[in-house]
């Protein structure tokens, strides 16, 4: 991999990870699921106090519809800032993303959040792989640092 090559395959991979968060913000369903690769793992069990298992998949249709269903009602922002991107290969990539999100209930109709509003921090672990579609996420954990929830 020359350095041009390289150099473009970090800002692909940041522009995917952009792709992701404005996937969940717009609950934009479709293109939350166009980042991730065919039966890409989604590890979020750190969303859950009980560890659910249920929260750790390999479907990211489902992640995908699930994501935009449990945030109706809501008004969300996530940040991922400052990646550590290490390209493994010319086809394989991994990344630590710093994060920070916030979510707001709007409408308690809607909501199937159990609380009104979160701020959050942590990390996104991810692997990447280039494919014929450019890169695709091919598995994302969500490790929190803290929570706070009213």
């Amino acid at each position: 991999m020359t350095e041009l090559q390289r150099l473009l395959a970090l800002e692909e991979i940041k522009a995917l990870k952009a792709r992701y968060f404005r996937g969940v913000d717009s609950k934009d369903a479709a293109l939350l699921r166009s980042v991730f690769a065919d039966g890409a793992e989604t590890d979020f069990r750190s969303e859950s106090p009980t560890r659910d298992p249920a929260f750790h998949r390999r479907d990211p249709d489902a992640f995908a519809e699930n994501t935009v269903y449990m945030l109706q009602g809501s008004i969300t922002m996530h940040m991922g800032f400052m990646p550590e991107i290490e390209l493994l290969s010319d086809t394989e990539a991994q990344a630590r993303w710093p994060m920070n999100d916030r979510i707001w209930v709007q409408d308690a109709g809607l909501a199937r959040l159990p609380f009104a509003t979160l701020n959050g921090w942590g990390w996104y672990h991810d692997r990447y792989r280039l494919g014929p579609e450019g890169w695709k996420i091919v598995s994302t954990r969500l490790e929190r640092s803290k929570v706070i929830v009213t």
